[in-house]
């Protein structure tokens, strides 16, 4: 490890020339130079691979590009990555966003002054195809530091916390020492990474807004043929978070309120959304997965009353006094 080097920021690519330009240029552009910036190409397709062929020509320096053989997908393309670190800390990156010129300054000074976090998260601005920023404000009181059981109580309310992957530092030893991704997970791994660190130590939050955040429609996360996959994968999860709570019978009984009261009604939602847009195959896997967690039934009148209520703007009230009681 260079003794001066204190980041390294991981790029996996695939056919993302729409936005890659911008996004590569943003992290190469930041106000510190003792950082290293590693991109993997997974198979593109399209322009990426020579675009970034000609990156790694032109910032030789700084930018290193490995190549993969066949595609990987993300999440072992993250691990591969990872392996070529050689840095205390690691910023995950996307290709369509956008880093700020002091984001990797402030993680590291952030990470300096909670030297024993397993990861920290930022804030975000969120931008359109356009790039075009979208407002968005929520009063947000969770702690800078957040500790195990305060990460399991609000991650079985609110689901994941950090959000995305390229608001996220991880610390290279403490994600060694989980794992690393499981890369046998297509959409959740980041949840998963997450929650492992997270029952390890405590995690950061930087209140700052540090990146442009891309919303489209060509993410994968976000595609109707994805919605089943992605709760699959998500309810072991949150079992995990669940099962962190153990020991405080009063907090463990409140998460498993909000699991039958809160989360699954939220899957019921998407059930009922699959068969509205007419992807009956997605929603007859989805169906059969929540069959076998819960009685549906029972499900769909839990959903009836929550939907009730939302109407009427009482379902946060519902969940602070019924469920947090």
């Amino acid at each position: 490890m260079t003794p001066d080097l204190k980041i390294s920021v991981i790029l996996p690519v695939y056919n993302g020339m729409k936005y890659l330009e911008k996004s590569v240029l943003s992290v190469i552009n930041q106000n510190i130079f003792h950082y290293e910036f590693i991109i993997c190409d997974d198979c593109s397709t399209d322009e990426s691979t020579k675009f970034l062929r000609e990156i790694e020509k032109k910032y030789s320096q700084k930018v290193k590009v490995i190549y993969n053989n066949v595609n990987l997908g993300l999440f072992k393309t993250l691990n591969k990555l990872i392996s070529f670190t050689s840095s205390p800390l690691i910023h995950l990156w996307a290709q369509d966003d956008i880093m700020m010129p002091d984001c990797l300054e402030k993680c590291i000074i952030f990470h300096d002054l909670h030297a024993d976090i397993t990861m920290s998260y930022h804030g975000v601005e969120y931008i359109d195809e356009n790039g075009t920023v979208k407002p968005f404000e929520k009063i947000d009181g969770t702690p800078i530091i957040i500790d195990t059981d305060s990460y399991a109580s609000m991650s079985s309310k609110w689901g994941c916390i950090p959000g995305n992957i390229s608001n996220v530092t991880i610390s290279s030893v403490h994600a060694y020492a989980v794992g690393l991704f499981n890369d046998e997970m297509i959409l959740s791994a980041d949840f998963d990474l997450w929650t492992k660190l997270a029952s390890k130590g405590s995690i950061g939050r930087m209140t700052e807004k540090l990146t442009f955040l891309r919303l489209h429609g060509g993410q994968l996360s976000r595609n109707y043929g994805s919605i089943a996959l992605r709760i699959k994968e998500d309810i072991p999860i949150q079992k995990k978070i669940s099962s962190l709570l153990i020991k405080n019978e009063d907090q463990y009984r409140i998460a498993r309120r909000y699991w039958r009261w809160k989360t699954q009604p939220s899957y019921f939602n998407d059930l009922l959304f699959l068969f509205y847009v007419k992807e009956y195959n997605e929603g007859k896997k989805l169906m059969l997965l929540l069959k076998s967690e819960t009685n549906l039934f029972g499900l769909f009148m839990r959903w009836s009353v929550v939907r009730l209520l939302r109407a009427f703007k009482l379902d946060i009230k519902f969940y602070q006094i019924f469920l947090e009681k």
